[in-house]
This record gives C-alpha cells, sequence and structure tokens, in this order.
C-alpha cells in the first residue's frame, strides 16, 4: 500500500523537474531577432569588383576591387592608360541612398541634380604621380562618417556627414587628371581636386594633355550591396 501512495508523488514530481520549460516567443520578438540577424550578417566583410573605364575613349584598362565592412570602406585601383609624369588623384562619390537615384541602384551624373535625397558626397582618396608604364596603382580607406576629404563646399552641395553605410552605398572610384606636373605644384596636384587646375573640362569630355588642364577621365563603379 505504501508503493501505491507512492506512486502519485512520483509522477508529479516528474512533470515538475523532468520536462523543460517553454516561453511563448511573441511575433514582435521574433521580428526584431530576424532584424538583429540581418544587421549583423549586413556588417561581415564583403568583397567586389568592377571594370574600370576611361570614360573619355571608352576604353577597359583595369580593375577595381572595393572591400566593406562595419568601419568604412577600402579600394585598390589598378589601371593602365595613364599619362607618364602626370598628376592624377582618386576619388570618392558616395552616394547614400542610391535607391533615390532616377535608376534606382545606377546612379549618374545628373543625379547630382537630386542631392538632397541622394546624399550624394564627394571625397579625397589619394593622388600620385604616373610612372614611365603608365601603370597606376591607388590604395585607400574611408571610414563610416568621416567627412574629413569632402569637396562639397566646390560643387554647393550640402554635406551630408561622409559615409553613411558602407554596404548600402553606391561606390565611384573617379581618377581624375591634373595633367603634367608642375614643379612647386606637385603636392596641390596629388593633394586637392583644383590643384595646379586653370581650365577645367567637364567630366568625362576630355583627356588633359597640358599644364594647368584637369578633367575626370576615368572610374569604375561599385553598386549597393
Amino acid at each position: 500500500m505504501k508503493t501505491l501512495k507512492l506512486l502519485p508523488i512520483l509522477l508529479i514530481t516528474g512533470l515538475l523537474f523532468g520536462c523543460e520549460s517553454y516561453t511563448p516567443v511573441s511575433p514582435e520578438s521574433e521580428l526584431a531577432i530576424a532584424e538583429l540577424q540581418l544587421d549583423a550578417a549586413a556588417k561581415v566583410n564583403t568583397k567586389s569588383t568592377a571594370d574600370i573605364f576611361n570614360f573619355v575613349t571608352g576604353d577597359l584598362i583595369g580593375k577595381s576591387t572595393l572591400h566593406r565592412n562595419g568601419n568604412g570602406i577600402t579600394v585598390n585601383f589598378k589601371t593602365t592608360g595613364l599619362m607618364p609624369g602626370h598628376a592624377y588623384t582618386l576619388w570618392w562619390v558616395v552616394w547614400n541612398k542610391p535607391e533615390n537615384c532616377a535608376t534606382p541602384g545606377a546612379c549618374v551624373e545628373s543625379d547630382f541634380a537630386n542631392a538632397l535625397n541622394v546624399e550624394v558626397q564627394l571625397l579625397y582618396a589619394t593622388g600620385s604621380i604616373a610612372g614611365n608604364n603608365g601603370k597606376g596603382n591607388f590604395s585607400a580607406h574611408l571610414k563610416e562618417n568621416d567627412d574629413s576629404g569632402s569637396v562639397h563646399e566646390i560643387f554647393g552641395l550640402p554635406n551630408f556627414g561622409g559615409l553613411q553605410d558602407a554596404h548600402a552605398a553606391e561606390i565611384h572610384a573617379v581618377l581624375r587628371s591634373h595633367g603634367p606636373k608642375i614643379p612647386g605644384q606637385v603636392g596641390e596636384q596629388i593633394n586637392s581636386y583644383e590643384g595646379g587646375c586653370v581650365v577645367n573640362f567637364p567630366a568625362f569630355t576630355e583627356i588633359p594633355d597640358e599644364a594647368g588642364e584637369c578633367g575626370d577621365i576615368i572610374a569604375a563603379i561599385h553598386g549597393p550591396l
């Protein structure tokens, strides 16, 4: 009889301690978890490559590699076809809201007219003098929210704080020619947008070949992820 009395107690004990507890997850919590997972995935290291074109001649002249992570972007821009002894600067053209371009995710120069919505920012990347082989190897890094290299005031654009989101932005790497190096002005030529410039050709229309001539001639386009 004692064994029979103990049986209900053992069953109750097993129910209390032998089963795992379960707390239902609300749909709102599931959505929040999913958003966190997506955000974490977006911050991983990514790599993309893009063709480099001389947009004046239409020639394919190299490859651009862009690395992105939660801290910013790094570019390696390898090109041929440069003028030996000429000064060049590489520029970031950051379209922070590429979805607002006339063709979403495929921004072009005319989208500058919609700057307040696309939040485009132009920033200095790096610069150098081309060697005798006409090859260029430009590397630069841009941190998120770093606008120290911005030249927005030259174009009458607002300052949007630099690169807002490394993965969401459309990135154009643009190479600008400052013509032949000018003694005493080389530092300005390879470190500023207007260094050594007397004549500024409209973007992608003419290749500078005389001292004092400048123009954007070469670019690679990395779309948003």
